[in-house]
């Protein structure tokens, strides 16, 4: 008998979900995904800009050689080619900049021993400082994380305001889209580990090289529909029953059924779906979530007259703006005087900013000029650059904040309701809120489905595994 699974939600989490289970072919599972947006993506999207012609992504994503499942997924579609993926970071800072980049030489986590040398800005008791505290995070258990924030725990652990703010700030902030003095300290050390100190490759910075809504909207997309995923776009889903029989999924325009449904939609969506079960934990159950709170990212888009770096990317520290990323093609503006046609080349820019709560008050104009002013300082080509046109774009849902707090509000993948799973960088994955989160879930509701129906489920993409020297330092050993 052929299963029949509805998937609410058409971001990665629903995408990855639906290419999981499309592996078991037509004759097995029927398929259909269901988003609300005209455009499959979810956060991982992008905008029209009218003015060049471009397509420029809402906030720029990247992810890290850590991210093993993110990683098969888009290799499984064949869409790794579209990404550029670097081996090293750039830290620029008021005295100069500073190349991380991990050993592949030296086993971990001793790896890491040059990239904070390197880091100049630095004195040399902060490096021990930072040294110890990577140490710290390695020897202590998860559990002994729990209920601390991560500033809590490095203040205990001698670091001082000033290594904070310098070094794991920097790191952290952008990674969970949290401060330090608010996120979980279990999130944070997964940061660290997994993301630097556990293997050479961790730390590999992967870069979409085409817009987020090319990608996942639309190859991605197709990507599962050849595989037989019914795609359905534009159809919010209004109400979902289940009493004595299978789920019934209601939308402005029709009424499906489905044996087993993945709910693959946003924390703060899931009220706005009428959830009709057949117990006592329906609507009360889901509603729950509504109390996780939200963190922002900001994404500013600046179109100058030049580049102003020959970097693709730079880390930026003791500044508002965090991340500052190049598209290495300049567009060419025409325009006309009198009988004349000139070319102008235009160089885009973005700069993006996470935890972005601290600049809420502030207006666009102010926050563009206050983070132009930052580049002029940093880049001497900034000086004499010319800011053609701007726009700021903040998601205040970009990714939800991860408190201790919150992290025992996650919720798994199975709920109280029978055939009904959860799926969303929310959901506990053990992950912060990333596309890898995002990904893993979709993959874990995936292999509950097929659990379900008898199949046997696809696993999880191991992590890089660590070397022996590291697990002989950490907890682990």
């Amino acid at each position: 008998m052929t299963a029949r699974v509805t998937i609410i939600g058409g971001g990665l989490a629903g995408l990855a979900a639906a290419e999981s289970l499309s592996r078991f072919g037509a004759n097995n599972v029927a398929i259909r995904l269901i988003e609300s947006r005209r455009q499959t993506g979810g956060r991982a999207g992008s905008f029209h800009d009218s003015a060049s012609g471009q397509t420029v992504d809402y906030c720029q994503h990247v992810a890290m050689g850590c991210c093993t499942n993110f990683i098969d997924f888009v290799r499984r579609m064949d869409l790794d080619r579209h990404f550029r993926v670097y081996d090293q970071l750039t830290f620029l800072h008021r005295s100069g900049s500073s190349r991380f980049a991990a050993s592949r030489r030296i086993p971990p986590p001793l790896h890491l021993a040059g990239a904070f040398g390197r880091l100049s800005y630095l004195s040399w008791s902060q490096k021990c400082r930072v040294a110890y505290g990577v140490w710290r995070l390695m020897r202590t258990p998860e559990s002994d994380l729990r209920q601390l924030t991560a500033k809590q725990w490095l203040i205990r652990n001698r670091q001082d305001d000033a290594c904070i703010a310098s070094f794991w700030d920097v790191i952290l902030v952008s990674a969970l889209g949290e401060h330090t003095r608010n996120a979980a300290a279990d999130a944070a050390q997964k940061v660290i580990l997994d993301g630097f100190a556990s293997h050479p490759d961790a730390s590999d910075v992967w870069v979409p090289a085409m817009p987020l809504s090319e990608l996942f909207g639309i190859q991605a997309t197709e990507r599962i529909q050849r595989n037989g995923v019914d795609v359905v776009r534009g159809a919010p889903v209004r109400t979902v029953v289940r009493s004595d029989g299978p789920f019934q999924i209601r939308t402005a325009g029709e009424q499906q059924t489905a044996d087993a449904v993945i709910a693959a939609v946003p924390w703060h969506q899931m009220a706005k779906i009428d959830w009709q079960m057949d117990n006592d934990r329906g609507q009360h159950w889901f509603t729950r979530f509504t109390s996780i709170p939200s963190s922002a990212i900001t994404g500013i888009h600046l179109w100058l007259d030049r580049p102003i770096t020959t970097l693709p990317h730079v880390v930026l520290v003791g500044t508002l703006a965090q991340w500052l990323f190049r598209e290495p093609i300049a567009e060419t503006k025409h325009h006309s005087t009198d009988d004349l046609i000139r070319e102008t080349p235009v160089f885009y820019h973005q700069v993006v900013i996470s935890g972005a709560v601290d600049i809420a008050g502030e207006s666009k104009d102010a926050l563009v000029s206050h983070v132009m002013q930052e580049l002029r300082d940093f880049f001497p080509a900034a000086r004499d650059a010319k800011l053609l046109r701007h726009r700021v774009v903040t998601d205040p849902n970009s990714v939800f904040s991860v408190t201790p707090q919150v992290q025992e509000l996650r919720p798994a993948t199975d709920t109280p309701v029978d055939g009904l799973f959860l799926a969303g960088d929310w959901v506990d994955t053990g992950w912060p809120s990333t596309m890898e989160g995002a990904v893993r879930s979709g993959r874990m509701a995936a292999a509950r489905v097929a659990q379900r129906f008898g199949m046997t489920p696809s696993p999880l993409t191991p992590d890089l595994p660590p070397g022996r020297l590291y697990r002989w330092f950490s907890n682990s050993s």
